[in-house]
């Protein structure tokens, strides 16, 4: 299940970003990976201009996040990330689901058609 998430999952939001990013390692440059790859004020600051996060929930546990960001007449996906113990089952295709996206105010079919022609 998808839902907006709030003040509340700071801390989660927090983890998921930092557990699911060690994927990456060692794909990032090494210029542009730290430990943790997002601080905790870098999290606050994006929230802070805009940055709003989805979160995707199995169980009752959030497990994973996408981050929006609306730019003028453009919703941009700043971020998308799986807890590591829950990759590799698809979970990151349902946070970029049409459904999923049309909850959050994205499922337009200019979106669905720019996602395939990248996919």
């Amino acid at each position: 299940m998808m839902r907006r998430c709030d003040d509340r999952d700071f801390e989660l939001i927090w983890a998921i970003i930092n557990d699911g990013a060690k994927a990456y390692k060692g794909i990032i440059p090494a210029d542009r990976w730290a430990e943790p790859y997002m601080s905790c004020e870098e999290l606050r600051r994006q929230i802070d201009e805009g940055v709003v996060f989805w979160g995707y929930e199995e169980a009752g546990a959030l497990v994973a996040v996408m981050g929006l960001q609306q730019v003028r007449d453009v919703t941009l996906i700043r971020h998308a990330y799986v807890r590591a113990s829950s990759q590799k089952r698809g979970i990151g295709g349902q946070l970029l689901s049409d459904r999923n996206l049309g909850g959050c105010g994205l499922g337009d079919p200019l979106l669905r058609k720019i996602r395939l022609s990248i996919s």
